[in-house]
């Protein structure tokens, strides 16, 4: 069955977005119930909406699916009015990125487009402009094609240590082949590899064909992929059935391993907001507030009430009607630990 959408080179285009995660590092804004995918941050619709309607242009409104949390069935349908609801696969626990990817291609195989390209991307990347987007998923595509596994990498511009890198090594035209993925590196080795010109950030996007991804999955995740195998043809599968699934990301069991990995530059300016500081390069910011003698500082107020700011570097100023966030871009991962915190002694803040 065809579901509408356009080709390329004849061969069908599947956008597989990755909605399931809490949000955590966006509290107090993001909560349980609403996370940052489904919240408004960049103006003109939330995160969700905007990357569905991005990859709307290129495999149609019906060839994008989403995973998400079951728990967020309601508000992705209504934010979503146009996805087929058998385009909807609802996880009953997260399992990552490997579990997450795995199922949505089985999923796509078993309706019979296995020699479909599979577009994979997370709901919360700012990318401007589209135009360009389309460009580079069209360049990652001919490598698609000929049977490799294409991820996306973002021309450094600043030696950032909060992004994977991707090593580039031989030339594969209109990309090169992956030389080697390095975690997150220290300051000094992010100096390293912004000067080399050898490396890439890793945005986390992927494209293969389905039926080369499955080869490679097989391959290199056999336990996982026969477990996912073995779920039953449901978009809602039960928690005994997904939560008995493997743990683990798709770069760590499947990228760092497969030797048909590739990277695709991209053509186009690039945020992962994945962070209040990420946001803040993105633009993001709300209310009203008064900043001196400041720097990199970030206000997202919901109150209505003024927020002055003075003296203060890379500082990130949230505030709800609930709770008041002030923190050094030096310690956003600390956020996991007060919403940890929280979950045992104020949950109703989360």
């Amino acid at each position: 069955m065809d579901r509408g959408g356009i080709r390329m080179n004849d061969k069908r285009v599947f956008a597989v977005i990755m909605a399931g995660g809490k949000g955590t590092r966006f509290w107090p804004v993001s909560t349980l119930s609403r996370p940052k995918q489904f919240m408004d941050l960049l103006g003109g619709g939330t995160m969700l909406q905007i990357t569905a309607s991005r990859f709307s242009k290129i495999s149609g409104p019906d060839g994008v699916l989403v995973v998400t949390g079951a728990d967020y069935r309601d508000v992705t349908a209504n934010q979503l009015p146009l996805l087929p609801e058998s385009n909807l696969l609802l996880e009953p626990v997260g399992r990552n990125t490997a579990a997450c990817i795995g199922w949505a291609a089985e999923t796509l195989r078993r309706r019979g487009f296995s020699e479909s390209i599979m577009i994979v991307a997370a709901s919360d990347h700012s990318i401007q402009p589209v135009d360009l987007f389309e460009e580079t998923i069209a360049n990652a595509v001919k490598l698609a094609e000929k049977g490799y596994l294409c991820t996306i990498g973002i021309t450094p511009d600043n030696p950032a240590t909060g992004y994977g890198y991707i090593q580039t090594g031989e030339d594969i035209p209109p990309g090169n082949r992956v030389k080697s993925f390095r975690e997150k590196p220290d300051a000094a080795t992010a100096e390293r590899y912004l000067g080399s010109g050898e490396y890439l950030w890793n945005s986390g996007m992927f494209i293969w064909r389905v039926d080369s991804f499955l080869e490679e999955f097989r391959k290199h995740m056999p336990d996982l992929y026969r477990n996912i195998k073995r779920l039953p043809d449901t978009t809602s599968p039960s928690l005994e059935e997904y939560g008995a699934l493997e743990s683990q990301s798709i770069d760590y069991g499947l990228m760092e391993n497969t030797d048909r990995a590739v990277v695709v530059p991209a053509l186009f300016q690039w945020s992962d907001i994945g962070d209040w500081p990420g946001a803040r390069g993105a633009g993001v910011s709300k209310g009203d507030s008064i900043i001196i003698d400041s720097e990199n500082t970030l206000v997202f107020d919901e109150t209505g009430r003024l927020t002055v700011v003075i003296g203060l570097d890379n500082v990130s100023v949230v505030s709800t009607e609930k709770a008041t966030l002030v923190m050094s871009d030096s310690r956003s991962q600390s956020i996991k630990e007060v919403v940890t915190t929280l979950e045992r002694s104020r949950p109703e803040l989360i």
